[in-house]
């Protein structure tokens, strides 16, 4: 698995020729990192950060498991799209196969744009009421956050022209500008207070 290779393996498998990893499960890795920095944050500012803690861990755990799963979910796609297609039949199993990987490959970074959200909100927390001393550590986890949340963003658009089922496009659009829009506005919020502060 991905997430079990050293840092180094990780980056050369990232630029390597294969398709993939990439973007995806990069954008997950960068979710959890931020969530990561955020939990790092909460211990340095000690007592009372508890709930900070454990759910920054949670959600690094699920980031960490969402970057295997979306190279998982690329390669199911190109699985399908090697199925024999001779018969009427095999054409249908195979345009089957097709969306139901297409879907999942949306899914999984759809799902990291919610959870890498959840770590820009906690690291908003953090630069406003974290450890002073820390102040940079959360804003990084915060460009991190937005990183996460704008690349796997990027993963489920190029995906969506491929599926057929109108009403799911449809709905992953909308709700997608809405975590977006919120996305933007914690950046802003998130830049200004580290800025502004550390100036």
């Amino acid at each position: 698995m991905l997430t079990e290779m050293t840092l180094k393996e990780f980056a050369n498998d990232l630029g390597s020729e294969k398709p993939a990893p990439g973007g995806g499960s990069a954008s997950g890795l960068a979710g959890a990192l931020a969530a990561s920095l955020v939990k790092m944050v909460a211990h340095l500012t000690g007592e009372g950060q508890e709930a900070i803690i454990a759910r920054s861990q949670e959600l690094a755990d699920e980031l960490m498991d969402l970057v295997n799963r979306d190279t998982d979910a690329f390669n199911q796609v190109m699985a399908a799209f090697k199925l024999p297609k001779g018969t009427d039949e095999e054409k249908a199993q195979r345009r089957q196969a097709i969306q139901a990987a297409t879907r999942l490959a949306t899914e999984v970074p759809f799902r990291v744009v919610e959870v890498s959200l959840e770590a820009l909100k906690l690291a908003k927390e953090m630069a406003f009421f974290g450890n002073k001393n820390a102040l940079s550590d959360a804003g990084v986890a915060g460009l991190l956050g937005v990183a996460a949340c704008r690349g796997a963003a990027y993963n489920v658009l190029i995906n969506l022209p491929g599926l057929k089922d109108e009403e799911f496009v449809t709905k992953t659009k909308t709700r997608l500008d809405e975590l977006l829009k919120e996305v933007k506005e914690l950046e802003e919020t998130i830049g200004v207070r580290v800025l502004e502060t550390l100036k």
